[in-house]
This record gives C-alpha cells, sequence and structure tokens, in this order.
C-alpha cells in the first residue's frame, strides 16, 4: 500500500502541488498558533503546591465614623484590641474550620511584596542574586495553614509556624535552592548578601526548605523566599482572615452554604465582613483582572476556529483532487479493490503529504524559532529564577510542541479527507467509468 500512495503522489506531484504548499503554511500557522495555547494550558494545569480547595479568604473592614451603623464605644484602642480578637477566636469557632489566621499578604495578592535580595561578594556558601520574597508574619501559622510541605531533612511546617523564622532569616522554595545551590543538601551555611540603605552588608540565613509552590496560579512554579514580616494589623480598616477547612471539606461549596452564616458570627464592635471568598474564586478573580484569563480564553478560541476552518479547507480541496480520480478509482473498483482499500489509499496519500508537508514547516519555523525564541507564557519571578520546566529547554519545548503539532495536522487532515473518501469509494464501477 506504501509503495502505491508513493507513486501516486509522485505521479500527481503537480496537481497536489496547491495543497502541498497550503500545508506547509498550514503547519507554521499551527505552531504560532498551538505554541503558546500548550503552554497556558501547562500553565493553568501545573499543580498549585498548596491546599487552595481547603482555603477561604475572608474580608473584615471597618466602618467609618459617618456610617449609620458606626458605634463611637467601639473607636478606643482597647476596644478596637478587643474586638480584633474576639474576631479571630469567632472564626475558630466557625462550623468545619480546621484553623484561621490574619494574613498581611496571602498566596494570590497583589499586594504581596517584591524584596530582592541581591548585590555583594562573599564565601562560597554565600549567593549573590536575587529572589522574589513574600513576607509572613509570625505566630500566623502560614505554612500549616496552606499545606505548605518542607523537604526532607529541613525543619517542619510546624516547626516554621511555631516561631523559628526570625529577622534576617529566609525560607526558600526548592526551585531556588536548585538555582543558588545545586550541588548542596540541606541548609546548614547557606545564605544571601545584600546591602542596607546605610551601605552595611546585610547576611538573610536561608533556615529551611519547603516544596514549590505558586505564590501566583499565573506563574509557572514557585522561586521564591519567605521572611519574617513584622505587621501591625490592628491599626488598619480591613483585615484579611484566611480559614483552613476541615478535611473533605470544598471552599467554593462552604462559602454559597456558610456565607451568610460567617457574615452574621463575625460581626463584631465596628468590623463587619465585606467580602467572603474561596481561595480557587481568589485565584479566578485575579486571572480575570489581569487578563490572564481573557488572553488563554482567545488563544483557545483561535485554535479551535483554525482548526475547523482547516478541516474545511482540507475536505474542499481533497474533495476537488477525488472528484478529478473518479474514473481511475473505478478503474481500480472494476479490478476487485474494496472500498475500505480506496479510503485507505485516499487517506495514506494525504496523510503522507501532511508529514512531509509538516517537516518542511518544521524546519522553517525552527529557524524563526531560534532566532525569535519559542513561546514561555507567565514567565517567573520577572526575570529573576526561571521555572525548572519545559518550558524553558529549547530542544525539549521545540520536540513536545512539534509533536502536537503534527498530531494535530494529522487528525485534522484525517477527518478532511475522511467524507470525500469516503463518498468517492462508494461510486459503483458501472457508474464511475460510464464516460469512458
Amino acid at each position: 500500500m506504501l509503495k502505491i500512495i508513493l507513486k501516486n503522489l509522485w505521479q500527481r506531484r503537480r496537481q497536489n502541488a496547491w495543497l502541498f504548499a497550503e500545508l506547509i503554511i498550514v503547519t507554521i500557522l499551527t505552531w504560532v498558533i498551538v505554541d503558546p495555547t500548550v503552554v497556558g494550558i501547562y500553565d493553568v494545569n501545573t499543580p498549585l503546591g498548596y491546599d487552595a480547595d481547603r482555603i477561604v479568604r475572608v474580608t473584615v473592614s471597618s466602618y467609618p465614623e459617618e456610617a449609620d451603623l458606626y458605634d463611637p464605644d467601639y473607636a478606643t484602642a482597647e476596644a478596637r484590641e478587643e474586638a480584633y480578637n474576639a474576631l479571630r477566636a469567632k472564626a475558630d469557632r466557625l462550623p468545619m474550620v480546621e484553623m484561621s489566621s490574619y494574613l498581611s499578604e496571602g498566596i494570590d495578592d497583589y499586594r504581596t511584596a517584591n524584596y530582592g535580595l541581591a548585590i555583594g561578594d562573599e564565601a562560597i556558601d554565600t549567593v549573590v542574586g536575587a529572589i522574589y520574597a513574600m513576607g509572613i508574619t509570625p505566630g500566623e501559622r502560614f505554612f500549616t495553614l496552606y499545606g505548605i510541605e518542607s523537604i526532607d531533612g529541613s525543619p517542619t511546617a510546624e516547626q516554621l509556624d511555631n516561631g523559628l523564622i526570625g529577622v534576617n532569616d529566609v525560607v526558600i522554595t526548592e526551585s531556588v535552592d536548585r538555582t543558588y545551590w545545586p550541588d548542596r543538601r540541606g541548609v546548614k551555611g547557606k545564605r544571601f548578601v545584600s546591602c542596607g540603605y546605610n551601605g552595611d552588608t546585610i547576611y538573610t540565613n536561608v533556615i529551611a526548605i519547603i516544596k514549590d509552590f505558586r505564590y501566583h496560579a499565573a506563574t509557572q512554579t514557585g522561586a521564591v523566599g519567605l521572611f519574617c514580616d513584622i505587621y501591625d494589623y490592628r491599626s488598619k480598616r480591613q483585615v484579611a482572615l484566611t480559614l483552613r477547612l476541615a478535611d473533605g471539606v470544598n471552599a467554593d461549596d462552604y462559602v454559597r452554604d456558610y456565607g451568610d452564616a460567617i457574615r452574621s458570627s463575625l460581626r463584631t464592635g465596628n468590623y463587619y465582613v465585606s467580602e467572603i471568598m474561596s481561595q480557587r474564586d481568589q485565584i479566578r478573580y485575579i486571572d480575570a483582572n489581569d487578563g490572564t484569563t481573557s488572553r488563554r480564553n482567545l488563544h483557545f478560541f483561535i485554535a479551535a476556529l483554525f482548526l475547523i476552518n482547516l478541516i474545511v479547507g482540507v475536505t474542499g480541496c481533497v474533495w476537488l483532487q477525488t472528484g478529478k480520480r473518479v474514473s481511475e478509482l473505478g478503474v481500480l473498483r472494476s479490478y476487485g479493490a474494496l472500498k475500505s482499500h480506496i479510503m485507505g489509499m485516499l487517506m495514506g496519500e494525504t496523510g503522507v503529504m501532511a508529514f512531509i508537508a509538516f517537516i518542511i514547516g518544521d524546519v522553517i519555523y525552527l529557524q524563526y524559532a531560534l532566532k525569535e525564541g519559542l513561546s514561555i507564557g507567565n514567565e517567573n519571578n520577572a526575570g529573576y529564577i526561571r521555572a525548572d520546566s519545559w518550558i524553558y529547554n529549547f530542544g525539549e519545548h521545540f520536540v513536545i510542541i512539534s509533536v502536537i503539532v503534527l498530531i494535530i495536522i494529522l487528525i485534522c487532515v484525517a477527518i478532511g479527507t475522511y467524507f470525500p473518501a469516503r463518498h468517492v469509494s462508494k461510486i459503483e464501477p458501472v457508474d464511475a467509468l460510464h464516460d469512458e
């Protein structure tokens, strides 16, 4: 069968020239569309690295003085302190809540600050570099709350939550550790060096290494550090209570079923609940707000529209070609060729043609990729540390997307060829040859 297919393609090379050229162009266009789409899908489906399904964010605000419900009796520092403590106690008693915490900056929160640990030239165990760093408040059980795990041999999440992190200490993720200390295990002796405002050299000691997590859902991994940050919530008009739900309780369902009860229970002094949102909803909100969702949906829409047009285009071209070969196919049928043989031959011809066109188109796109690069999606850490991912390995990236592009083209060509091939294979020999 393969010999017949190759022979037919060579004999009909002039007739197939347009379809062949079209398939080369289609390969290049498919690369342009599929590359960012696949990277976007990978971004969305990369594990977050923490228990997002069990986290609920509760924003607690304070009535302004001009509000009808404002009570001046709760405006003193002592009253605010009492109300503040009562909020936390009430949150811990909410149904199906395992623990609660006041966090100055939660995961996936735009307010998370970007602190660089950088500059200097020190001993071998001290690195010069920069990391995205999040401030966490002592005593607020950040690691336990989000279910972030330490690597083997490093202090546990419980130990880190119990006051292990001090000033000038930092906890780093595995990605940071692999980047700066690829040949060393453990935390002993590892530190960063930076320059203080007055020009003094400041050393930041690595006290623990945790598993990667995505501090923002749009980023690809968690190359991040966490350091001690003293934050006085009671001076703020708005605080964030973060709830960790019991095992097996879904945060989206919990917000829907208990949202009104939470608002009623946490009304304390001049404090009231202004917003309740599951962590998943928080991710969806931020992705929508910064345009990540719309960009991703646009890629999906363009890809779907392109594939539909590709199938329709191939169907039209093959239908036109097969219409000119009715007599030839009638002769084959008169010599005993089965319908399945005719269909297999026609689909094999377009499949082989598509494969050869793909190779040529792939090589052409490779020249562009070598010059301009491949899609990297939402890059990690604004250029500080790149994720340990196939996305940044040019060879691996090119091979993976090439295979996907080839599969898509072959599937579309197979679908586009099937219907005209099926139609022409049903023509009886006597009908195909009646004009001969």
